[in-house]
């Protein structure tokens, strides 16, 4: 047989399939399921009450100011309700007050058994701005807090003062009842994630560095549960881990020609609108080749359980096929933003400046910034590469400067071991066991990244839904961020569930603290029964 019959068989007959099952989608895609039960959380009525509290403190990160915060007076203002909100957490806990101007938080929770790796819950007090000429698009002021029609609205309700509070109100509970971790547990509250966490996160990492060689593994926020499904295929609810994010960095490229008198352009492709436009065609229309990698490959794998009777097949597929992952790279790239996001590294062209001195003088300099989310495998010189590609005959004529902050992809947590066990479980005790789990690749950055050095097992999870029939996922950063109170109880409920099993040892876990110990593997039977 010719060496090279079989690649090209397979990718001819995964093609074929391919074409012919998406023709019928339309009429087999599963029904979405919605009907999740509210959490009985105790006093939720109070929670929810100190909750919209704290959604009405203006705690704005700035990456203008010397420690972040736009408004300082009001994260002390947050500091002080805190104490008085959660003072068994203050009382009983280590609660340390950390980063530039003593912004961000680190709290710990001693374990029964000290040699036990701790395990690290992040979230962030920090919002971004709202601008005050879309203050008349929200339905309730964006800082109001309000609690109405079933929802609490304003800024950080979704991203992320729900997971802080969440762990808070799931803390004091615990305490409550008694608990006592064997595992030492830790929350990181950072007030700059917004901006890179580097006055906030950074600084709490240093902290758990010089304290613990390696942390046994990471809860961040990230996605939630899709009720919709992923996408057209898949309509049945889905719980998105992400088990990665994708790299970043800015590269700034400045054009130069030689100007002139506007009466009198040049037309030999020299001047600087005609390379500029050049170069943001290439952007839009060259962009970085699709692939299909981890954790997208295994995300795809694993959505098998809830695919389509002809869907299911082609998913598990992907795995032995290299003509079928090939595939499904190249038609998720075409098919929207977020799946593209999936599959390539993302260029965006996210600033454009160009000096103009008067209406007749030609510009002779400008700039145009790139912004890359870099899929795992890509590194920053790809970057440099392709944009030294995109200039084409310009390069000679532009210099090229990369931003200060720029970063790899997130190392992949394997999805078969037991910290990922661990969250499957805690999401299922709370949402049902019926529940798929499943792990991704987020396209956005976490204040992880920071810890990162910590430990091998990171996990980015929000427990609450997203629909994207209700626009949920445009709310985050925009206008009408809310939280429906029934997903606020489901979300305290999942954190209680996750400190508890997170603050259990597992069976035969060592107790050797090194980043690459504690890979034992704990059966998900033994942790789904949970209160």
């Amino acid at each position: 047989m010719h060496p090279t019959f079989v690649p090209k068989c397979s990718t001819l007959v995964a093609a074929s399939i391919l074409l012919l099952l998406t023709s019928w989608a339309g009429n087999s895609a599963r029904a979405a399921t919605t009907d999740f039960k509210p959490c009985p959380f105790p006093n939720i009525t109070a929670a929810v009450d100190r909750f919209s509290k704290v959604i009405q403190f203006k705690t704005v990160s700035d990456l203008s100011t010397g420690n972040h915060a736009r408004y300082p007076e009001e994260f002390s203002e947050l500091d002080a309700f805190l104490q008085a909100a959660y003072p068994e957490v203050w009382q009983q806990l280590k609660v340390e007050k950390a980063g530039v101007d003593s912004l961000s938080y680190l709290i710990t929770w001693p374990g029964s058994q000290p040699q036990l790796r701790p395990a690290l819950f992040i979230s962030h007090f920090d919002v971004v701005p709202v601008p005050e000429d879309s203050y008349q698009d929200w339905e309730h002021p964006p800082f109001s807090g309000a609690v109405a029609d079933g929802y609490i609205w304003g800024r950080g309700t979704l991203d992320v003062k729900s997971g802080a509070i969440g762990l808070l109100e799931a803390a004091t509970a615990l305490l409550h009842e008694g608990f006592v971790p064997q595992r030492t547990l830790i929350f990181g509250f950072g007030h700059d994630e917004e901006v890179g966490g580097s006055k906030g996160a950074a600084h709490l990492a240093q902290l758990l560095s010089s304290r613990y060689p390696a942390l046994d593994f990471i809860w961040d926020e990230g996605s939630g549960v899709a009720v919709g499904g992923v996408n057209p295929f898949i309509t049945a609810p889905v719980a998105l881990v992400a088990t990665s994010e994708k790299g970043y960095v800015s590269i700034k490229v400045t054009l130069t020609s030689p100007g002139g008198h506007s009466s009198q352009p040049p037309v030999d492709g020299s001047s600087l609108a005609t390379r500029m436009a050049a170069l943001l065609a290439a952007v839009d229309s060259d962009p970085p080749p699709a692939a299909l990698v981890s954790p997208t490959k295994e995300h795809l794998v694993a959505l098998a359980a809830v695919a389509p009777v002809w869907l299911g097949p082609l998913l598990v597929g992907i795995q032995y096929l290299p003509g079928l992952a090939s595939l499904a790279a190249h038609y998720l790239a075409g098919l929207d933003g977020r799946s593209a996001a999936a599959v390539r590294t993302t260029a965006a062209i996210t600033n454009i400046s160009v000096s103009n001195i008067a209406d007749n003088v030609l510009p002779q300099t400008a700039t145009v910034n790139i912004n890359f989310r870099l899929l795992p495998g890509d590194t920053v010189d790809d970057a440099l590469q392709l944009t030294k590609q995109w200039l084409g005959p310009a390069a000679d004529y532009a210099s090229i400067t990369m931003g200060e902050e720029h970063d790899r992809a997130a190392p992949v947590t394997d999805a078969s071991g037991p910290q990922f066990a661990l969250l499957r479980a805690a999401i299922q005790s709370v949402w049902g066991t019926d529940l798929p789990v499943v792990p991704y690749l987020m396209s956005g950055g976490t204040d992880s990244k920071h810890y990162r050095h910590l430990t091998n097992s990171t996990l980015r999870f929000c427990p609450y839904s997203q629909n994207a029939a209700a626009d949920d996922a445009h709310r985050v950063h925009g206008t009408n961020e809310r939280l429906s109170v029934e997903d606020f109880g489901r979300a305290l409920c999942t954190y209680r569930a996750g400190l508890r099993l997170a603050g259990a040892a597992r069976p035969g876990e060592a107790g050797d603290r090194s980043r690459a110990a504690g890979t034992g593997r704990l059966p998900v039977q033994q942790l789904v029964a949970v209160e």
